[in-house]
């Protein structure tokens, strides 16, 4: 009879050594195991190592939408552009009013137009609009976004 296995450069199944089965079937528990060579990240003093060494952020980004009588609440934001915060309004939920989307898109546009910085839009509808705040960049060529001491960094690098 002729070997198949062998008639088709393949390994023959039956000379290949079993492989013993360890205990570890059983176990069902993630994690590292006891003698393993790595670090449980999850553990507290990694925490608070991350903690130390991370600064903490200095801006913030602010996620606004229309309020259930569909206006847009914005008492108190010029400020926070001011101090370089960013601000991202959604106006997706106004679809179904096209003039609610447009009153609202307006009191955005007034908003950049008092304190002075540009309104982009980041989508094609124009529900999405992002106002940067103030010392932040925006780079419409290559489409970043930052402030000048990250851009110095990247340019750095």
């Amino acid at each position: 009879m002729v070997n198949l296995f062998r008639l088709l450069g393949l390994p023959n199944p039956s000379n290949t050594p079993k492989v013993s089965r360890s205990g570890r079937e059983g176990q069902s528990e993630p994690g590292p195991r006891p003698g393993n060579r790595f670090h449980d990240l999850g553990e507290s003093r990694w925490a608070d190592r991350t903690e130390r060494v991370t600064d903490r952020p200095i801006r913030r980004v602010i996620y606004m939408q229309p309020d259930d009588l569909h206006r847009l609440q914005m008492d108190g934001i010029e400020g926070n552009l001011s101090m370089g915060d960013m601000a991202i309004f959604d106006l997706t939920t106004l679809n179904h009013m096209p003039s609610q989307q447009s009153v609202c898109s307006r009191r955005v546009q007034d908003l950049g137009d008092r304190s002075g910085l540009p309104v982009f839009s980041l989508n094609e509808d124009d529900t999405m609009l992002m106002v940067a705040g103030a010392m932040m960049r925006v780079d419409t060529h290559k489409h970043r976004l930052g402030s000048p001491a990250l851009d110095r960094a990247i340019q750095n690098d």
